[in-house]
């Protein structure tokens, strides 16, 4: 046999083998011979259902890829959340073929291990690694600990892009060749389909690596930015003519192509204002201690017990791995000494910049002078960023594998050393699933309690009576998915405006909803519409409910601020309490004693709420001024309104209490105006 094809099969057999092993080592037994899924019952069926709404509109059972049904009438809802399109064809395939949902969704979470490792196998090769330090650095990218810590954000999940670009664009800055770039482009707006955290981490090391280029550049004595972007553009202006229209055209292609992806956000962004306070993004900025950090491992989990006090905890989980850390590191040392071309420098540069860009110290971070960007506002859990930080990971780890591989006395210790401890390291873990037997009883049984003979344009409306209200919402978004039909249920990334998250049976809820809708699309007053939209809906589960008590309250939208003296004419009463399908509520009654009504909603959105908080028998908060109740219609002059709020169990304790008060959003709060909050004793009567 040639020694060609000798090589070949050996290359072959290294390629496959670590593969094989590593995927029957990790996520197939994770999935318990496909006996669980991947998460829990609610991150993962929602995503699941992203998926699943692509295959129903093919199959002309969903109305929209956009506009989805759930949230409804609300348009764009899809903008809240990833939206799975450049993966769709991992799920639709084996959709086609085995006819079960859940079943297809197991193979395109499992396919998606072998998508990442090819490509970052293809990547590594292509930036001169070694056949067996390419596979290293693969089963790095593709099986590392924070690939499992976060397999629940299957969102996350399809990496492939990162790799395939990065080194199509470090040969571009290296070759000065427009083709390279146009395939980094290429695979960056393909990893953006896939999941638009990734493809903005992605967008970033893409940036960073332009960045350590002109550094370099500079500190070389090439001139000034302007003369390094003539170096690349004369290489453009000399092509010949066909090669320039059709790199033209690509780039036409994807910038629409882009444009067309983002569209839906963009509106997201504008409809509903939806952005990220830097309050919230800073929870989840790396820290330290995240780089140490994996609850899931059983062998590092006792060494991730000392880092406490971690806000958003579950988003930490940084930790590649001993091996891979040493591996990078001494990949660091021994490329840094001995290399010679741009993989080095590009690669391991925008690791660091990027490392020093997010890091938070003491609740500083540069990230801040950034997060404000129009991309940027919409990313909020930056830890997230570790699963392209496993690229350079991966980079850095074949660096080192190729010197230890020339190390005579090290070829077969590598073997028999360096990939039983990766693979004894990424599998002793135990990561967040679910069974699938459980996927299928909780949609059977919102099957079951769903009226049977709707009419045609019925709008499906559960009550919350589980323990987790986004389980809930997630099992009616499911039910209504399967039958065609919309729903005012719903549960992502953001809400619409005035939605209670929480809400258990309370029927209130229902017009509020709908009111919310012709509000948002200044409708208010148009009690046509909102009686039609009203009959349409069938409430399931809810107590309570009358549409004619519903068709007579007022509801209206006021175009002003109240001053503190008009607030002060309200006032919190305690009505009660109720215990109704195993959750308990307070009954609370705001009375107004003005001349005038409370208006429910706000044209200048500086609604009225409730809210509520925790505190122990000292009057020492335990929660934050964090919950919301709308107010369910106006508060007539001289009248009064009533609510329900949920009772938590789990914050119950000796002498606490619910402490309640009222508050006009962006501000002031009654209890600063000279409203008294409202204080009831959490331990039932």
């Amino acid at each position: 046999m040639p020694a060609n094809d000798v090589q070949l099969i050996k290359n072959s057999a290294v390629f496959w083998g670590l593969f094989t092993v590593a995927f029957f080592a990790v996520p197939y037994t994770q999935l318990d011979h496909m006996l669980l899924m991947s998460g829990d019952i609610s991150d993962s069926r929602l995503n699941h259902y992203f998926l699943e709404n692509i295959y129903q509109y093919l199959q002309g059972n969903s109305p929209s890829l956009v506009h989805l049904n759930f949230f409804y009438p609300f348009p764009y809802v899809l903008g809240f959340s990833d939206n799975h399109f450049g993966t769709s064809p991992a799920y639709l395939i084996p959709r086609a073929i085995v006819g079960q949902a859940d079943t297809a969704f197991q193979i395109w979470y499992l396919f998606g291990y072998f998508a990442n490792y090819m490509a970052a196998y293809y990547a590594l090769r292509k930036l001169d690694a070694s056949v067996f330090a390419a596979a290293v650095g693969a089963l790095i990218f593709a099986f590392a600990l924070p690939v499992t810590a976060h397999s629940g954000h299957d969102q996350l999940h399809y990496r492939f892009g990162v790799p395939l670009s990065a080194a199509m664009f470090v040969h571009f800055l290296d070759r000065k060749d427009w083709r390279y770039f146009a395939a980094a482009v290429a695979w960056l707006v393909w990893q953006f389909y896939c999941t638009i955290y990734i493809g903005f981490f992605l967008l970033l090391m893409l940036a960073a690596m332009a960045c350590v280029y002109v550094f370099r550049s500079l500190k070389e004595g090439s001139g000034g930015i302007k003369t390094i972007s003539a170096v690349f553009a004369n290489q453009f202006t000399r092509l010949p003519y066909a090669e320039k229209i059709k790199l033209t055209v690509i780039f036409v292609v994807l910038l629409l192509l882009t444009a067309l992806l983002f569209y839906p956000y963009f509106q997201v962004s504008v409809l509903y204002d939806a952005k990220r306070h830097w309050h919230e993004i800073s929870t989840m900025m790396p820290r330290l201690q995240s780089y140490f950090l994996d609850d899931y491992s059983t062998l590092w989990a006792s060494q991730s017990a000392i880092f406490s006090g971690l806000p958003m905890r579950h988003e930490h989980q940084m930790f590649v791995g001993a091996v891979p850390m040493l591996l990078a590191i001494g990949g660091f040392v021994l490329g840094h000494r001995q290399s010679r071309g741009l993989a080095f420098p590009l690669v391991s540069g925008s690791l660091i910049l990027l490392l020093v860009l997010t890091l938070s110290i003491g609740g500083v971070s540069f990230w801040y002078f950034f997060a404000k960007l129009p991309l940027a506002s919409a990313i909020r859990a930056m830890t997230r960023i570790i699963l392209v930080f496993l690229f350079p990971v991966a980079f850095l780890s074949a660096v080192a594998i190729n010197w230890l591989e020339l190390q005579l006395n090290w070829r077969r210790k590598l073997l028999f050393i360096i990939i039983p401890l990766l693979l004894l390291e990424f599998s002793a873990i135990l990561p967040g699933r679910s069974s699938k037997a459980e996927w299928r009883n909780r949609l059977a049984a919102s099957e079951r309690v769903m009226p049977a003979g709707l009419a045609p344009g019925s709008i499906l409306f559960y009550a919350q009576t589980g323990d987790a209200f986004y389980v809930d919402e997630i099992d009616a978004m499911w039910t209504a998915l399967n039958h065609g039909l919309p729903t005012l249920n719903g549960y992502s990334g953001l809400y619409p405006p005035g939605y209670s998250v929480e809400f258990g049976n309370d029927c209130a809820e229902l017009p509020q909803r709908i009111r919310q809708y012709l509000g948002f699309i200044g409708q208010l007053d148009n009690q046509e519409a909102y009686l039609s939209l009203l009959r349409r809906v069938v409430p399931i589960g809810f107590s309570g409910c009358d549409a004619d008590w519903f068709a007579d309250r007022s509801y209206t939208a006021s175009s002003r601020i109240y001053s503190a003296d008009e607030f002060r004419h309200l006032s919190l009463e305690y009505a009660g309490r109720d215990i109704s399908a195993n959750k308990a509520y307070v009954m609370i009654k705001i009375n107004n004693s003005g001349n005038q009504k409370v208006c429910a909603a706000s044209a200048v959105n500086k609604p009225v709420r409730l809210s509520w908080r925790v505190i122990d028998a000292d009057g020492k908060p335990l929660s934050g001024w964090n919950m919301r109740k709308s107010l369910p219609y106006d508060i007539p002059a001289n009248g009064s309104v009533n609510l329900k709020v949920i009772v938590h169990p789990e914050l119950a304790g000796p002498g606490r209490k619910l402490q309640l008060s009222i508050v006009q959003e962006f501000v002031f709060w009654g209890h600063d105006v000279g409203i008294r909050p409202l204080e009831i004793d959490w331990v039932a009567e």
